[in-house]
């Protein structure tokens, strides 16, 4: 259990108590694509802001200005150890074109910020080769363990930035009350992998069509 909380839950917090149920984290997810002059789509930045209880438990021991708050040394060393801890989640981010998997680069212009209550993750994503704007891409957002919850922002949660003219997006929103999770114990959650597909329908999916 250790090691599941370090990585999908980005290694925020070195000890957990006795899991009672799936999920543990809850994430609001804002987005922004972005296209280059050229009209591809260069890169994903996101913005992630987790849960107050677990922002709050986060922090707990770490070092706070005399505001009371994480001081900025803090946030960067813990906005390094997400980031890090991501990778082996591919960063719950899963773009395709059609059946096919689009492959990203490692995260830059990452940092961690702290609003009082809490914490919010911002890190891009770029393609490893520029994604041709015409025709239909999808990005689904989603832990496959479950043991994080995504859920897209309630205003406004993704974007379309620079030359996205002729591009629409659709949202889906997964319904977690749709799905019965009665009946499957701690055990099961326990041995799902990042290869499992349990957590895909839990997946938010943004679709981008461009003419």
């Amino acid at each position: 259990m250790l090691k599941r909380f370090l990585a999908a839950a980005f290694a925020l917090a070195a000890l957990m108590g006795p899991a009672l149920a799936h999920p543990h984290v809850w994430v609001s997810v804002e987005s922004r694509l972005d296209y280059a002059p050229d009209g591809t789509l260069t890169g994903i930045r996101h913005d992630w802001t987790f849960d107050e209880g677990f922002s709050s438990y986060a922090l707990q021991g770490l070092e706070n200005g005399p505001d009371g708050k994480p001081t900025e040394k803090t946030l960067k060393e813990l906005a390094q150890v997400n980031i890090d801890s991501l990778k082996e989640f591919d960063y719950f981010t899963y773009p395709k074109r059609g059946k096919e998997a689009l492959s990203l680069l490692p995260p830059k212009d990452y940092s961690l910020t702290y609003d009082g209550t809490s914490l919010t993750l911002h890190f891009t994503l770029p393609f490893a080769q520029p994604v041709a704007k015409k025709g239909t891409m999808t990005l689904d957002v989603y832990d496959p363990t479950y043991f994080v919850a995504f859920q897209l922002a309630d205003t406004d949660p993704v974007k379309l930035a620079g030359a996205a003219g002729g591009c629409t997006l659709t949202l889906h929103r997964p319904d977690p009350a749709a799905v019965n999770t009665t009946n499957l114990t701690e055990g099961f959650f326990n041995a799902l992998t990042t290869a499992s597909n349990y957590g895909s329908q839990f997946a938010n999916r943004v679709t981008v069509s461009c003419s």
